[in-house]
């Protein structure tokens, strides 16, 4: 099975972005829309729809709907730091991730960017403290993802790392990759590596004292009782997880429920010949499973 991403956002022709950026000002009930509000809830990124038409005016503007009243150049560093630290008292945090400042501020965290240099620069000029810093290598950065994809059944977008849901803000990726998308082709290389080499399982106890019982005896060892030997670890890896659910649409097997479409739905990879039961840890013995089923069907094992 290989992994593909979802057709490119340039092929989205210009007047789908346009009817999205209104569907979200419609769902506002306003004439205009920031781009805080649209990451939110909008199905692209504020990004591709500012390189495809230059800036955030004129997407506005081409969606015939009424600017910002104050262009963020407009704003001055101290209303910029006031309000990241407002954000701050209400976390009750000494410190704000650029996930939390654009789900509670009144700005982008790109402007603190653009405008101190960095996310940390302007929280030391603000007088908080930085961030816990996470492991940003690249397999960590992509496991995140993958926990992200997993999560919501399906691609996600840059609006989709939040706080709640990703370690990681969109910023890490596009300066790891140069872009979202560039980000999220280097995690399909990452995937596509295909199932992890199956780890070989130690020895047996059984098959370790009976190759020591028989290097010790002069006489001749009695036939040996053949003994099975897992080829493969119990544990499921991030990436052959995620291979599994993206080869089942990232939906139950049984049920066909899926986080996509109820976000209550929980995930996980099961064994379908169980691992205690000489079952491997590879791709055609694996299912995805919504997790009360996965329960069910645990305690059903546990009875046979």
């Amino acid at each position: 099975m290989k992994f593909e991403l979802e057709p490119h956002n340039r092929n989205v022709p210009d007047s789908e972005l346009i009817a999205d950026l209104k569907r979200v000002a419609n769902e506002l009930q306003k004439n205009s829309v920031a781009i805080s509000e649209y990451n939110k809830r909008g199905r692209f990124n504020s990004s591709t729809l500012e390189r495809r038409f230059g800036s955030w005016s004129k997407v506005v503007e081409k969606a015939g709907l009424a600017k910002s009243p104050t262009s963020i150049k407009q704003i001055s560093d101290a209303k910029l730091l006031d309000d990241l630290k407002l954000v701050a008292k209400q976390i009750q945090k000494s410190g704000v991730t650029r996930e939390e400042y654009n789900e509670r501020g009144q700005f982008s965290s790109a402007s603190f960017r653009n405008r101190f240099g960095s996310w940390n620069k302007a929280l030391d000029k603000a007088g908080l403290q930085r961030a816990v810093s996470f492991d940003t290598t690249e397999e960590g950065l992509f496991t995140n993802l993958a926990e992200i994809w997993m999560k919501l059944g399906r691609q996600p977008k840059m609006a989709d790392l939040t706080s709640q849901t990703s370690k990681f803000s969109d910023d890490a990726y596009v300066r790891r990759f140069g872009t979202w998308r560039k980000a999220l082709e280097a995690f399909v290389v990452w995937a596509n590596k295909g199932e992890v080499q199956a780890i070989e399982a130690p020895l047996q106890k059984e098959e370790v004292l009976q190759k020591t019982s028989a290097a010790q005896s002069e006489a001749k060892p009695p036939p040996k009782k053949e003994i099975f030997r897992h080829r493969t670890s119990r544990t499921i890896n991030y990436r052959l997880r995620f291979l599994v659910m993206r080869r089942d649409n990232f939906k139950c097997r049984i049920t066909g429920r899926s986080p996509a479409t109820d976000p209550s739905v929980i995930l996980e990879v099961d064994h379908i010949v169980p691992w205690d039961k000489n079952g491997e840890t590879v791709m055609e013995n694996l299912q995805t499973l919504a997790k009360e089923i996965n329960i069910g069907k645990s305690n059903l094992d546990m009875y046979q």
